[in-house]
């Protein structure tokens, strides 16, 4: 029950925005023009090209025009070279279900690819059960359904690319921003009052001045996430926009240090040259964060004039006393403001150019857009850990049975049932249950929609102006609530199939359907190679704590904490967090005990991510250590116990004690000294967490 609770809660809740009526206008012109001209030619097949021209618009991922035409093309073409074989193939019962075992398995383990590859699988997978469903005798009937395939599917890519191109970033690529207009300034504040010397009280005007500056992050990403739910695959437009995003936050943090340093420096007569240097470099970072503004309102404007960094060659930290005894020294500050400000410049850049997104600075967590070798992904998920696997496997089994037990018993249309089960079988349980209720409720709200419209609507082209309609308010609500996008999609499917069929007792047979599948979809993900996350997060958490100890390790040998094997134990660290904290979310979903029990694994998660920028900083720091053998020492001790609880982790069992590192002989640099000492502590609370996660 609580677990139903959940789901229910999910099911009605709204994210933050606005419906996306240009988008759900869009996919009705997608849907209702190639079936009408379709209609209109008297072509047989002519609800084929409602069908792809839904999926192709689906399908789109926004972004570039190129990465959009590349996916919608492989729907679209690849929809009718399949759509067209599957009606040539089959005919028989065992020969039905051999092709769906295999072909369902071979579109859904195309995943392995990555999730532009798994949202092509998936449409593949419908246009290919459904054509196999309506078998064509003749070379003809098959060829005229793939010319149908390839009408609709045309036409959505001429639609989206050419006549009307919607962006759907635009909203968040204003928050972004303004954000950075906003960053700029209070860069322009900060530069004046340090030159200045301004008093208490003016610091204190300025910096309430710039506090709905978190309201404005927190909107801005509030804009991107309502952006990117829903969709089926992430863009470069969007990873850029999240770069920017995330870095905003980077600066944010950095400014309000800086701020704090100089109300302090202000009654210091000496520290004149110091205020000038922090001066100079918060206008350079105005003027940076203004450029990028200027990208993100308009990435495809013309070329952007960045200034140089500038410099006069003293070297900050010499200037008084007082520096070795701030948190974080003001040399520091600076160079961080001045690494996360060419970062922003780099993103913005990146964005107009259309690359793909660089990990080359802590900041960024994101995959990169590495070229692998073709087989590399088939390898890598061919064991009986792969959830890909597992999910295909499952996922060509059931729809094999769907078909084989829905014709046995002679309940509704077969291959109706075959696509709802695949439709709401998820590679995870909690998300299987959750499609579940929406495909129920969807199918039997909007089955009994489309019935009351079936019935009073007589006129062919009066129900197709009422599914353009449907077309519009289901997608456009897709971003808010996927529960209403499934409930008013489902009408749309029904009539489509009512006016190719001419059988107004469809949408009974298809809510009977949708029911047996979500049983059939249910006992598949509860029975079929079951991989629950309480087994697999403890691998995830093993895979983050080695992944912290090798990045200490490759810090603590680096010279400078910039060498490309520091980036990529820092990539695979962020990685690794990223496939835990999403372990982490589907475990929650899916459990059943008291919520305190979790709290062992969050604390896990959290100190990782803590150690990691402990780590970081100390990378950062390396310049001013006084000892080569300070972080040799720590990280060789640090990691080994990182590495000592990742196999207890994995083995379930408790670990040993943790060693003590001798910090307060090594530790005597004023900074990265009390930075050396945060790593016992984080290293306590990881033991501590473990050991809970073990013994639990």
């Amino acid at each position: 029950m609580h677990r139903l609770w959940r789901h229910l809660r999910r099911f009605f809740r709204l994210q933050p925005g606005r419906p996306a009526w240009a988008l759900g206008i869009r996919a009705a012109l997608a849907v209702t023009i190639p079936y009408s001209l379709a209609t209109l030619l008297g072509l047989k097949d002519a609800g084929w090209t409602g069908l792809t021209g839904l999926l192709v618009t689906l399908a789109n991922p926004g972004g570039a025009y190129q990465g959009r035409a590349r996916v919608m093309g492989a729907v679209a073409m690849l929809g009718a070279l399949v759509g067209t074989v599957a009606a040539l193939a089959g005919g028989r019962l065992w020969l039905d279900a051999t092709l769906i075992l295999v072909g369902v398995f071979v579109m859904t383990f195309a995943r392995c690819y990555g999730d532009t590859a798994g949202s092509v699988g998936e449409k593949l997978a419908v246009i290919f059960v459904a054509s196999l469903g309506a078998h064509a005798v003749e070379l003809d009937a098959a060829l005229t359904r793939g010319g149908a395939l390839l009408l609709g599917g045309g036409w959505a890519m001429l639609q989206s690319l050419v006549l009307w191109p919607v962006h759907p970033y635009r909203p968040s690529r204003r928050a972004i921003a303004e954000v950075y207009l906003s960053l700029a300034a209070g860069a322009r504040d900060l530069a004046t009052l340090s030159r200045e010397g301004a008093s208490a009280e003016t610091w204190a005007v300025a910096t309430a001045r710039h506090l709905p500056l978190r309201a404005k992050i927190e909107k801005a990403r509030q804009t991107l996430a309502t952006t990117r739910v829903g969709r089926a695959d992430e863009t470069l437009r969007g990873e850029h926009l999240l770069v920017l995003l995330e870095l905003s936050e980077q600066l944010l943090g950095v400014l309000f240090a800086l701020e704090q340093a100089m109300e302090v420096a202000s009654p210091e007569r000496g520290l004149g040259p110091v205020r000038e240097e922090v001066a100079r470099v918060c206008d350079w970072s105005a003027d940076i964060s203004e450029r990028v503004a200027k990208v993100s309102l308009s990435p495809e404007a013309a070329a952007v004039y960045w200034p140089l960094f500038p410099t006069n060659g003293e070297e900050l930290g010499r200037h008084g006393a007082w520096l070795r005894v701030v948190p974080v020294s003001v040399t520091e500050l600076l160079a961080r403001l001045r690494g996360h400000c060419v970062a922003a410049q780099r993103a913005a850049m990146a964005m107009r150019r259309g690359d793909p997104v660089s990990l080359e600075n802590a900041w960024s967590l994101l995959p990169s857009d590495e070229r692998r070798p073709l087989l590399q992904p088939l390898r890598a998920n061919l064991h009986s850990r792969s959830v890909v696997l597992r999910h295909a496997l499952r996922a060509g089994t059931v729809a094999a049975v769907a078909l084989v037990l829905t014709r046995a018993l002679g309940l509704g249309e077969a291959y109706w049932v075959v696509l709802s089960t695949i439709g709401i079988l998820q590679p995870y349980s909690a998300n299987t249950e959750e499609r579940a209720l929406q495909r129920v409720t969807g199918t039997l709200l909007g089955g009994t929609l489309a019935a009351v419209i079936a019935t009073r609507v007589g006129s062919p082209w009066v129900l197709i102006v009422v599914i353009g309609v449907l077309t519009a308010t289901s997608v456009s609500l897709l971003p808010l609530n996927f529960g209403a996008f499934q409930i008013l999609l489902t009408p749309d499917f029904l009539l489509l199939a009512t006016l190719s069929a001419g059988d107004w007792t469809v949408a009974e047979n298809r809510a009977l359907g949708v029911l047996l599948a979500c049983v059939l979809a249910l006992a598949g993900v509860w029975l079929l190679w079951p991989y629950p996350e309480r087994r697999r997060f403890p691998d995830a958490a093993a895979t983050v704590l080695l992944a912290d100890g090798n990045y200490f390790r490759q810090v603590a040998a680096s010279r400078d904490g910039r060498e490309p094997r520091v980036s990529a134990a820092r990539r695979d660290l962020g990685l690794a967090l990223l496939d835990a904290e999403a372990s982490f979310e589907r475990l929650m979903a899916e459990y059943r005990g008291p919520a305190h029990r979790l709290e062992p694994a969050m604390a896990l998660l959290t100190y990782s991510r803590r150690l990691a920028a402990s780590v970081t900083a100390l990378g950062e720091q390396k310049g001013v250590i006084a000892s080569s053998e300070v972080l040799d020492v720590v990280a060789h001790k640090a990691s080994g116990t990182l590495d000592v609880l990742a196999d207890s982790l994995r083995k379930g069992q408790t670990p040993p004690p943790m060693p003590e590192l001798p910090l307060r002989r090594i530790a005597n640099d004023p900074v990265s000294g009390k930075l050396v000492e945060r790593v016992p502590r984080q290293l306590e609370i990881l033991h501590g967490a473990v050991e809970k996660l073990t013994v639990g």
